[in-house]
């Protein structure tokens, strides 16, 4: 277990304590970086032990979730 993916579980956990949101179970954050140069890169992280497969799942899922809504309002509420 790396100490970034660590951190991310320490913080997204007392994140979610301090706005009542339940216990942390599992996560990944995708998340796009700029470096010195301005540079971007995409970073995928997890909480500690999360599988690939789970990964696959948490972030199918938050897509399926998206798309629908968006969706809609591209198409002016009419779907």
């Amino acid at each position: 277990m790396s100490d970034l993916n660590s951190g991310l579980e320490d913080a997204l956990a007392g994140v979610f304590a301090a706005h009542e949101r339940g216990l942390l179970a599992r996560a990944v954050v995708v998340a796009e970086l700029l470096d010195e140069e301005g540079d971007r890169s995409l970073s995928i992280l997890t909480t500690p032990g999360v599988t690939e497969w789970d990964m696959l799942g948490l972030c199918r899922y938050g897509v399926v979730s998206v798309e629908g809504p968006a969706a809609a309002n591209f198409a002016g509420g009419d779907l």
